[in-house]
């Protein structure tokens, strides 16, 4: 995870749990969007980084989607997508997209988890599963020099 996302999904992570925790009873179904409000988040998501967008939040959309994907974060490039339909996954809604990444070119079968109301949050299932979990990718080890 890069170095400007950790603090903001710390604050997201933050800011749902203490919605978990107020006195109106909300429950974690209350941040589960409808799946055609998901759909059309993930939609919006995929059609903005073909279009090389590659901030956080997708511009002009309401509810507003904010995306976390390291595929595009890394400088993958994403030639055409498309959307398979909902997959189960240990996520609310989960969808299974095929996606034609460029730089280097591959294809590549991905799910990505939509929760939130406002905003709607589009999150890879893989980069989802390292923050619910607390994990991070763990840097490549230095090769020590050998001794004489």
């Amino acid at each position: 995870m890069s170095r400007g996302r950790a603090p903001l999904a710390a604050v997201v992570l933050a800011l749902l749990g203490g919605a978990g925790c107020s006195s109106r009873g909300q429950r974690n179904e209350d941040f589960v969007p409808r799946e055609e409000v998901a759909r059309a988040g993930l939609d919006a998501y995929l059609a903005a980084w073909v279009r090389g967008e590659t901030a956080q939040a997708v511009a002009g959309t309401n509810p507003p989607v904010m995306a976390t994907d390291d595929l595009r974060a890394g400088g993958r490039r994403l030639k055409s997508y498309s959307i398979l339909g909902q997959v189960p996954a240990d996520a609310p809604l989960c969808f299974a997209v095929q996606l034609s990444l460029g730089d280097p070119p591959a294809e590549s079968r991905e799910r990505y988890v939509v929760v939130g109301i406002d905003p709607v949050w589009v999150w890879r299932y893989d980069d989802y599963l390292m923050i619910t979990h607390w994990s991070h990718p763990m840097p490549a080890a230095k090769s020590q020099p050998k001794k004489k």
